[in-house]
């Protein structure tokens, strides 16, 4: 993957485009938090304006994964409004959008969001519809030395062929590690993250929400806590999700010095501590 290692920015600071996406989206209002050079593959923050509407039978060549942070929007005659999500895989057919209020999401396209005319043929299945709020917490299969963080998730999407995995992550306030030091860690695949509300504290600075990362296979990262606790999307790519410690326990802190990771692109944002008053 063609992404370099972003970890990380706060949305807040990215202004708001149109024309960065192919029709049916060149319209739409576009955040790009990172994308590839290589497939278009992106994630972005995605404002649909009042009275948007596609009719036009049509499927795109990319998956199209979204969660809604404000408005609704109707597709197929599926309302979505906030804390609801989908997975439409690519080449499903696309047919009557229409939002009368608008519509801010976080969406995620497996490639360039080319639209085509006319029905498609999907490869993978679909998971048209999930309400956050009609899913309970689950604690299985959460690392116990992670138990300080008081972890709770509700897992959206999980795919073990492709080893990909997208799931909100609920943490505890006042979370630290026992004694105030614990290892990093690292993964075999590639994980995301955008922070939904709350904070996390990190070797990095702390994040807010509105705090977006993309971070490469094989980085290490750690320890975190967090002071007021916090929600967030995390999606893993690019091979299964494993949690691979290091040996040594390293200081933690809830007020650690800002030092972001950023490619040249975004070099502006390096010292640039969280200021935003706004949620995206």
């Amino acid at each position: 993957m063609a992404r370099p290692h972003i970890e990380f920015i706060h949305a807040q600071d990215l202004e708001w485009q149109t024309d960065v996406l192919p029709e049916p989206f060149a319209d739409v209002e576009c955040k790009v938090l990172s994308m590839d050079s290589e497939t278009g593959a992106c994630s972005t923050i995605l404002r649909y304006p009042k009275g948007w509407s596609q009719s036009e039978a049509q499927h795109l060549v990319a998956a199209h994964e979204f969660l809604v942070l404000d408005g609704s929007m109707e597709i197929d005659g599926q309302d979505y409004a906030f804390d609801s999500y989908g997975y439409l895989p690519a080449g499903q057919t696309h047919e009557n959008w229409k939002t009368s209020e608008g519509m801010v999401a976080l969406t995620f396209f497996s490639a360039t969001p080319t639209a085509i005319p006319g029905p498609g043929n999907p490869t993978e299945q679909s998971i048209p519809y999930v309400n956050l709020h009609d899913m309970k917490w689950a604690t299985a299969d959460i690392d116990p030395d992670l138990d300080f963080l008081r972890i709770a998730h509700k897992i959206l999407r999980d795919d073990e062929t492709k080893g990909e995995k997208t799931m909100i992550l609920n943490c505890g306030a006042q979370s630290h590690p026992d004694g105030w030091k614990e290892a990093a860690l690292s993964h075999p695949c590639v994980e995301e993250m955008y922070l939904l509300s709350g904070d996390i504290a990190g070797e990095r600075g702390v994040m807010h929400a509105g705090s977006y990362f993309w971070r490469p296979a094989g980085i290490w990262h750690g320890p975190f806590g967090s002071r007021n606790g916090n929600l967030c999307v995390i999606r893993f790519m690019d091979g299964n999700h494993v949690n691979d410690w290091g040996k040594e326990k390293l200081p933690f802190s809830l007020t650690p010095d800002h030092k972001p990771d950023l490619p040249d692109t975004l070099s502006q944002f390096k010292a640039k501590p969280f200021s935003a008053p706004t949620p995206y």
